[in-house]
């Protein structure tokens, strides 16, 4: 499966150059890659993980470990490309943009769970209104749903395998010629956009994770009902690049997971899209890992 490139306005582009990180040589120090969420905003991910690499950067320097520049990409294909040409060290992303990257390149290895706005794992789910008639995804062949972006875990990727695991074909809503059984998709740019699409019945359906549905206002999701649920995936994970040396990896592993012991890392943390703490993964996780992986080949 290829990820979708952003096709990015060329004064967006340019402010994105400007606030972007260059990458330097591997001798520049630890190289922490992220990928930049809002492409409307192209210094969304410096403004959100800046504290965190400075904290990371002071941390290591105490332990004697150098840190290079943060290093941002605007979509996964890039950071994919950054990775395998070993312009990254780590990087910190959701499941299956983490394993589409790894399936790429073959040098991603997961190795820390973030827990991200409170959840450890989340699940996503579907919904429609409540006067809609559809009651589950079989329901859905020829109508339309809503997708986040196509760099989401939650939001576009599970929900993709679901329909799939349907034999339900997808198509964009711009395409023509696609089959009339098609669910017709589009990119609604934010989870608040999805529900509100649903809820004026701009979509028929939407689906985000769990936790995005109990955030929704009151005034929206009081009209709005789930009608399918997925299996669970964990939140958020850094993975590193295998070439990276074991004694930096196990110093950046330390800093990371302790970080929420203190005052300052738990700040750096909470800009960083709502961290809460990293913690090792389990071997239970690493098996709901080698699932979505399987599941995501399967895409392709």
């Amino acid at each position: 499966m290829k990820t979708p490139n952003w096709n990015w306005p060329s004064l967006a582009a340019m402010v994105c150059a400007a606030v972007m990180t260059t990458v330097g040589a591997a001798e520049t120090g630890f190289r922490l890659g992220v990928i930049n969420e809002r492409l409307d905003k192209p210094d969304h991910a410096l403004s959100h993980y800046g504290a965190l690499h400075a904290y990371l950067t002071e941390k290591l320097a105490a332990r004697g470990v150098r840190s290079g520049d943060l290093v941002i990409a605007p979509n996964v294909n890039e950071m994919a490309n950054r990775v395998a040409n070993g312009e990254v060290d780590a990087v910190i992303e959701g499941v299956m943009p983490s394993l589409a990257i790894e399936r790429r390149t073959g040098r991603l290895e997961p190795a820390l769970l973030a827990w991200r706005k409170g959840q450890r794992q989340y699940h996503s789910v579907f919904f429609a209104r409540k006067d809609s008639p559809i009651q589950g995804l079989p329901d859905l062949s020829g109508r339309t749903i809503a997708f986040e972006a196509p760099r989401s875990t939650s939001a576009y990727y599970v929900p993709k395998a679901a329909l799939q695991a349907e034999g339900m074909k997808l198509a964009s809503a711009e395409s023509k010629g696609a089959a009339t059984d098609s669910v017709r998709y589009k990119f609604a740019g934010s989870e608040l956009n999805q529900a509100y699409w649903v809820h004026r019945g701009l979509v028929d359906v939407a689906a985000f994770n769990d936790g995005d549905w109990g955030r929704l206002p009151d005034r929206i999701r009081q009209d709005l009902r789930i009608v399918h649920r997925t299996r669970p995936l964990l939140r958020w994970l850094l993975s590193f690049t295998r070439d990276l040396d074991a004694d930096t990896r196990e110093q950046v592993i330390e800093v990371l997971v302790q970080a929420h012991e203190d005052e300052s890392g738990r700040a750096a943390l909470e800009a960083a899209a709502r961290i809460a703490r990293f913690e090792a993964l389990t071997d239970a996780d690493r098996d709901s890992l080698a699932y979505w992986s399987k599941v995501l080949g399967d895409l392709e």
